[in-house]
């Protein structure tokens, strides 16, 4: 296990993240985390522990507060109102956060990676979408894909981003068939996929949690 490298709460540009820093400070990898419906900034920390230390990790709060408590992204758990077009905003959103983050931490402009539980990789697989230029590598954590138009093709650039998707297969919240949908959407489209499910309700089981880590370290 990495030892842990300092992090601090920050409000930037009217978003509340926490950030850790790269060691070194010279690398140029970042990792947005994206936490599920409820969360907040700190909701993603238990995924970071074991990744490189080389990565800027942005673990921003969700815009929207929710009547349980915490945050989400939109106003909707994954129900039919989950739409691709309902993610684009917030997806706009952190696309321009990501480049005022480059801007003013002095990184390049290249393609960052993603990492979202729940809503937060619904978000994920919507930025994909959106931006495919912009993302190298994405984990799919106990997630859907947004229900998309019946019509919609599917950006070509997508082919050029690897995915984990992880999921429970006693998933009560975002049953099993949602992750179903986004690998075959997935591998439609010609992007790499690897997918890790175990006997396990909406949460990352230990031999998923191992694989996501081998994932970031390649």
């Amino acid at each position: 296990m990495n030892e842990a490298t300092n992090t601090e709460i920050i409000l930037y540009q009217n978003w509340i993240l926490r950030l850790r820093p790269a060691v070194p400070e010279s690398s140029t990898k970042i990792l947005l985390m994206l936490h599920g419906w409820t969360g907040d900034e700190n909701s993603m920390q238990i995924f970071q522990r074991d990744l490189p230390q080389e990565y800027w990790i942005f673990s921003p709060r969700g815009p929207i507060q929710t009547p349980e408590g915490g945050y989400g992204w939109i106003g909707h758990r994954p129900g039919r109102e989950a739409t691709l077009q309902a993610f684009l905003e917030p997806a706009s959103a952190l696309h321009q956060l990501m480049n005022q983050i480059r801007r003013d931490y002095s990184l390049p402009n290249q393609p960052i990676e993603l990492m979202g539980f729940s809503q937060g990789a619904a978000l994920a697989l919507a930025y994909c979408l959106a931006y495919p230029d912009q993302v190298i590598k994405a984990a799919i954590l106990s997630g859907f894909l947004p229900f998309l138009p019946a019509d919609y093709q599917p950006p070509a650039a997508l082919a050029n981003i690897s995915f984990f998707v992880a999921h429970g297969s006693e998933d009560e919240i975002v049953p099993i068939e949602r992750a179903y949908e986004t690998v075959e959407f997935l591998k439609n489209a010609n992007a790499k996929v690897h997918f890790c499910h175990s006997p396990v309700s909406h949460r990352i089981s230990s031999a998923c949690f191992r694989e996501l880590t081998r994932f970031f370290a390649r």
